[in-house]
């Protein structure tokens, strides 16, 4: 008989061997949401999991309410936003994610959607192979050295696309609330307020997490604040854009051109204007995709379900103060992205 169980919610992947492998080598039970009839009746098995794993499915409250065992629900990948965290904090659950598995792949897929939008790379590459060739461009084009690169956000992505900039030429600002000055410098950037680098940056690229307080951050006020010209980069979540706002300043000039790979909603509606406008380069949220990455997070999220199962502690875990509801927060060793989770628990108490 197993000694605990696991259960995957409908997900989408090609394989969970690599689960199956960790969690039924643990002495576990491992239930596949994609080999049953329909989302509710993973559901109905997630009721007697000990831990749940969970890819796109929204954990509401009510979920969170019919589980009866549950000890961690684990999310497949580094945001976690699709958890009710109020719930499962009450219930004394944990939530589990994955901060460090695809860190080089999407630093290098936002630079990829800069570089691409800076040099005009995909229309250009549309006009070449339907026949065209022009020996002046009519799009003004400007050098990449001497100017400045705005981070939102300085967790480990943030510094990973620093790190890869280093000898680019460019003055590097980050805006990050939880960051303190001499972790920017190290990373080779200078921290500033939001407002500053929105006035600063001739290039934004955002990598904050979603959270109630940073939903729409990039918003009409401050897309006006921006400078004329301005190319922005988004891959860390779609609600941190105003989508509505971002087009009204392409159409305006007021932002040259933009690369997404995240959106408000999700797939993109096949009517929708982002789709067609001439002065976006979009991707289908891959950014975090690498046959490593891939491999990476699927043994990241049963590894830390197995651990909690067990009897242990996941090596990331958001909203840690779950573990003093548990009694359990003196036998945590956090890393370094749930110190940056526990400085926020803390300011975000003392705004009441």
């Amino acid at each position: 008989m197993a000694k605990f169980k696991v259960v995957i919610l409908p997900h989408g992947y090609p394989s969970v061997e690599i689960e199956r492998e960790v969690v039924c080598g643990a002495g576990g039970e491992l239930v596949d949401g994609d080999t049953l009839p329909d989302e509710a009746a993973a559901l109905q098995a997630a009721e007697e999991a000990d831990a749940i794993l969970v890819r796109w499915t929204k954990v509401t409250p009510e979920i969170i309410g019919r589980l009866k065992r549950c000890r961690i629900i684990v999310r497949y990948g580094i945001g976690y936003d699709n958890v009710d965290y109020g719930s499962a904090l009450a219930d004394g659950i944990m939530i589990g994610h994955c901060p460090t598995y695809c860190v080089d792949e999407v630093a290098t897929h936002t630079l990829a959607l800069l570089l691409a939008c800076v040099r005009n790379i995909v229309n250009t590459h549309a006009k070449v192979a339907s026949g065209g060739w022009t020996d002046n461009p009519s799009d003004r084009q400007w050098r990449m050295a001497g100017r400045t690169l705005g981070l939102i956000g300085l967790g480990n992505i943030g510094r990973c696309v620093a790190g890869m900039l280093r000898g680019w030429g460019l003055r590097v600002l980050a805006t990050d609330p939880f960051v303190e000055e001499e972790q920017a410098l190290a990373a080779g950037a200078q921290l500033v307020d939001f407002r500053t680098l929105c006035c600063e940056s001739d290039y934004i690229c955002i990598h904050a997490p979603l959270l109630p307080e940073t939903q729409h951050l990039v918003g009409h006020e401050a897309l006006a604040s921006m400078k004329k010209g301005v190319i922005l980069v988004n891959t860390a979540r779609g609600p941190l854009l105003d989508e509505a706002a971002l087009l009204e300043a392409l159409d305006t000039d007021k932002v040259a051109a933009a690369g997404l790979d995240v959106f408000e909603r999700e797939p993109l509606a096949q009517d929708s204007r982002l789709r067609t406008h001439l002065r976006l380069v979009l991707s289908d949220h891959g950014a975090w995709y690498s046959e490593n990455s891939l491999a990476e997070l699927k043994r990241s999220v049963a590894e830390d379900a197995v651990r909690v199962c067990t009897g242990g502690l996941p090596l990331a875990i958001a909203y840690p103060e779950v573990l003093h509801k548990l009694g359990r927060f003196n036998e945590w060793r956090p890393n370094s992205n749930a110190v940056w989770q526990m400085k926020r628990a803390a300011k975000l108490r003392s705004k009441g």
